[in-house]
């Protein structure tokens, strides 16, 4: 390559990568913390603090540990901690830890604003390397140029930055997981022990972040095994690694917890299929892998056997569909990463798959069909690998396209960024209406993960804090904003500090719902606020958050005193019915018949 081409060329890595930085953090400030956050979160600041691990085990601790740094940088205080017990995995339950996250958070004298800034930056760098490898494999496979669009795709991917700045284990697994698939690659080609030793380290980190890495290691090795000319060379070199996953894994715990022993009680493995019962005792007798490792598998099992509340296209369900994550896939990607892909997808006419592309090809496919197979339906976020891969796909365009388009794409991939920013969680493909027909298509981490508690606060100062009805889907305090509202199945605030109940003659009054609750999700009855979602909104918080002005609305105040009626909040419904038959005074059948 020329020398000014290639300076050219790194100059665009370098200002992609900084966009990357830019609009992640930019982001950052705006967003209150989404849904799971708050638990990851205060379990890695925790587990810094205790060296225990028996909050959270249904993940393992690497990423919760690298926010949880954060802690390291202001005087951090915990709630008052459990002593540890025996942990069951049928006895587990997550609200516990959303209670121990809520009081270090939002019941103490902790940084929180500054406390979420860092553990998210902290996040977010993780996906520097994992673009400069992207950027790297994408180069070794298809060209310099081509590098420039994969990693364009990616540094300004809405779906990549929505995840990348959040405390959860999805983005830091799947970074991990990447670029110890590089290098495995790499030794692939060439069984040079120092490719081994960094894949093998990376794969270690990868599955002390999250379980689903268990399963890419599986079939990534196993496709190396079948792609590697030298297949005895590559096992047996292969088993060097063993000793070093399990001395990470134990690092990540501060070899705190005991291994090489039987852990479970009968009822825990009998989760398992009967087949897998006695092989996995086995295997914690001799795996040498810290307790609480072997106890979340067995609870991200029965997580993924049980399924939980999914939508799909006005749909519900527990068990999920089939075709849900192809579907949200498509609806989730932006338009020019789409495009790039097809295009990549037609290049094969000219130039066959080569060996290296089934390298990652081949997982991705079986990670799809794995996935397809899976009850839990609640969000692209587990299956967020597909994005590295398919920009990385991307690379092949040029075959059949002029180099000339690059700059178009880049164009492009920016334009569909800055139209959702700051609301990456939200984005939507613009040929289906964008965000703001996103709640059509999916709900939960999908577009409404309770990010908005902020932004629904700053608006309702700017009106001038009128009285608000609230139906808030997250974990975010309302109260730590500034707010003050009536409390309408906002079932997740862990605490409501007091009743709140708005005068009865109010000259204006809204309603704010987050969209996840709109749906009915999480409620038996599903249509509980259909009649707002046939509404237009007086305004959408960051699209998560719909916002109605039913200062004149009888039928709404006839629905939300039904609502508190049914919960046997008596003095909550009674105004509201009040306001009802007031505006509307044919409604006084209606209203008697809950009255009675």
């Amino acid at each position: 390559m020329p020398k000014l081409k290639k300076q050219k060329t790194h100059y665009y890595k370098i200002a992609l990568i900084s966009a990357y930085l830019i609009l992640g953090s930019l982001s950052i400030l705006q967003k209150s913390a989404s849904f799971d956050e708050i638990t990851h979160f205060a379990n890695g600041i925790v587990y810094h603090k205790t060296k225990k691990f028996s909050r959270g085990p249904h993940h393992p601790p690497l990423l919760k540990l690298i926010a949880g740094a954060a802690s390291w940088f202001t005087k951090t205080e915990i709630p008052p901690q459990e002593e540890a017990t025996q942990l069951n995995v049928l006895k587990w339950r997550p609200p516990l830890d959303f209670i121990n996250g809520h009081k270090l958070f939002y019941n103490m004298n902790n940084r929180t604003g500054l406390l979420f800034f860092l553990g998210r930056f902290f996040m977010l760098l993780l996906g520097i390397p994992l673009a400069l490898i992207l950027s790297k494999w994408s180069e070794n496979l298809y060209g310099s140029s081509a590098s420039i669009i994969t990693l364009a795709l990616f540094c300004l991917s809405p779906n990549i930055l929505a995840h990348a700045r959040l405390i959860t284990t999805d983005f830091g697994s799947v970074a991990f997981t990447i670029i110890a698939s590089f290098f495995l690659w790499r030794f692939t080609n060439s069984l040079k022990l120092k490719d081994l030793l960094l894949s093998s380290a990376l794969w270690g980190l990868a599955l002390a972040s999250k379980y689903t890495a268990i399963f890419y290691f599986g079939v990534f090795h196993l496709t190396a095994f079948f792609l590697c000319s030298k297949k005895k060379h590559f096992i047996i070199l292969n088993f060097l690694q063993i000793p070093i996953l399990i001395f990470i894994i134990n690092l990540c715990y501060f070899f705190t917890e005991p291994v090489g022993r039987n852990f479970f009680e009968p009822s825990e493995i009998m989760v398992l299929p009967e087949a897998f019962r006695s092989l996995f005792v086995f295997f914690s007798k001799i795996s040498c892998l810290p307790k609480m490792y072997l106890k979340g598998i067995l609870i991200s099992f029965i997580h993924s056997r049980y399924g939980h509340s999914a939508f799909l296209l006005g749909r519900y369900s527990i068990q999920g569909w089939r075709y849900y994550y192809p579907l949200a896939f498509i609806v989730k990607s932006t338009f020019i990463s789409i495009f790039t892909a097809a295009v990549s997808i037609i290049s094969v006419k000219k130039k066959k798959i080569t060996r290296g592309e089934l390298f990652y090809l081949a997982p991705a496919l079986l990670f799809t069909l794995f996935m397809m197979c899976s009850n839990l339906n609640i969000g692209i976020r587990h299956i967020l690998i597909l994005w590295p891969f398919m920009f990385l796909f991307s690379g092949r365009a040029l075959e059949i396209m002029p180099k000339k388009f690059i700059k178009i794409i880049v164009i492009i991939a920016a334009t569909e960024n800055l139209i959702i920013f700051p609301h990456y969680i939200s984005q939507f493909n613009i040929l289906l209406g964008g965000a703001k027909n996103g709640y059509k298509y999916l709900g939960d981490s999908n577009l409404d993960w309770g990010q908005d508690m902020k932004i629904l606060s700053d608006w309702w100062k700017e009106e001038g804090r009128p009285p608000l009805i609230l139906s808030y889907f997250g974990t975010a305090d309302p109260y730590y904003y500034g707010l003050k509202f009536e409390n309408c199945l906002s079932n997740t605030i862990p605490s409501i500090k007091s009743e709140t109940i708005n005068p009865p003659d109010t000259k204006r009054e809204f309603f704010a719902a987050s969209v996840t609750n709109l749906q009915g999700i999480y409620f038996h009855q599903k249509d509980i606020f259909s009649y707002f979602l046939q509404k237009k909104p007086y305004k959408k918080c960051g699209y998560s958050i719909h916002i109605y002005d039913i200062t004149n609305d009888a039928h709404a105040h006839l629905i939300i005193g039904a609502i508190y009626n049914s919960l046997e909040k008596p003095a909550l419904a009674e105004r509201h019915f009040e306001k009802a038959l007031k505006l509307d005074p044919a409604m006084d059948k209606i209203i008697r018949k809950f009255s009675s």
